[in-house]
């Protein structure tokens, strides 16, 4: 049975507890209700109260309960104590205080990355022959047998993965096909348009997924190796997220060519509140460029929970799995790795 992630987003609404279950109100009015027993997580998105019974209830059963900014960003968890194999994070130190072993990973990572930025390529020049996609599909391609030929060391590794990223996202104005969406690159805290809004928001929402993954099998996220130390960034989900990016990216071009997002799903220039955060706000006009109304962030939050429900064929362990499930069995495979029973292999997307 496929446990749900329950998303509360609408603004000014609070979530109470009556018995096993959650109501979750605004004013008076019961929005809706929904069982402990039967959700995994939690995700509560901007202005939304949780009563003092609630949050102890959701500490007692372990729910894991995520809180994100009314503008996608990561704010934090409620965690009932951290994972207690002791064991397993004293040998991820030992592991990754080795720059060799951190080079190997990164490798695998980018490799994955790279590889699957080809599938959503491949599977985009089935219907449409843009040279603006063969272009970086042949120059990420050399890249790509380049770093499975030989050991590359971790500048080196970077530096391609920065190629290739340019090279892939030269691509995104061949593939979306409503006009009024301009993309000319990626560009991030804070996004300066409609698609690169889109896409930092389905980050968002991956990176939490993978750090639920990697709390579960009690990995310090902090500790990475592609992604450099730095304080208070979760190197090593980070690490994990890379191979799922082109997922997102799959997406959000998807939601934009259906016409289930539009122009109408976005509000722009709006003035600083308590949501917001330094990442939120343009240097020069200390305003925020494009933000998603709550209309445009249910529409991908519902999207995104689909993805994670889908289910896709692996070869080992054999068998179809939901992609939420292969968050873990990736940040178990990396277990493995560091534990020296088998090698780290990245997901790859068919």
């Amino acid at each position: 049975m496929i446990m749900p992630v329950v998303y509360v987003a609408d603004q000014g609404c609070s979530i109470s507890k009556k018995g096993d279950r959650l109501y979750v109100y605004k004013g008076i009015n019961l929005l809706r209700w929904f069982h402990t027993k039967d959700i995994s997580q939690l995700i509560v998105v901007g202005n939304v109260a949780i009563s003092s019974p609630a949050l102890t209830y959701l500490l007692k059963h372990k729910i894991d309960t995520v809180f994100l900014s009314y503008y996608g960003k990561y704010k934090g968890r409620l965690v009932g104590e951290f994972g207690k194999n002791v064991e397993l994070r004293v040998n991820q130190y030992h592991y990754f205080s080795d720059i060799a072993n951190r080079e190997q990973l990164a490798s695998a990572y980018v490799a994955g990355k790279i590889q699957n930025m080809q599938t959503h390529l491949q599977k985009r020049l089935k219907r449409n022959k843009h040279p603006l996609l063969w272009a970086p599909y042949l120059q990420n391609q050399a890249i790509l047998e380049k770093i499975r030929a030989t050991y590359i060391s971790m500048q080196v590794i970077r530096g391609y993965e920065g190629i290739t990223a340019k090279n892939y996202f030269s691509a995104f104005p061949a593939m979306i096909f409503q006009t009024e969406f301009k993309f000319s690159g990626r560009n991030r805290r804070p996004p300066k348009d409609e698609v690169n809004a889109l896409l930092s928001l389905g980050y968002t929402l991956l990176m939490n997924q993978v750090m639920a993954a990697a709390n579960i099998v009690g990995l310090d996220p902090f500790i990475g190796a592609l992604h450099d130390l730095s304080y208070g960034r979760q190197s090593l989900v980070l690490d994990l997220m890379e191979e799922f990016r082109p997922l997102v990216d799959n997406l959000v071009i998807s939601l934009i060519n259906r016409k289930e997002i539009r122009m109408e799903h976005f509000a722009y220039n709006l003035i600083p509140d308590e949501e917001s955060t330094a990442e939120d706000i343009d240097a020069d006009t200390k305003l925020l460029p494009v933000s998603l109304k709550p209309d445009g962030m249910k529409i991908l939050i519902t999207s995104f929970a689909k993805l994670v429900n889908s289910r896709f064929t692996l070869k080992n362990p054999e068998g179809d799995w939901t992609l939420r499930d292969i968050f873990e069995l990736q940040a178990r495979r990396l277990v493995k790795q560091i534990q020296g029973s088998d090698q780290y292999a990245p997901f790859m997307w068919n």
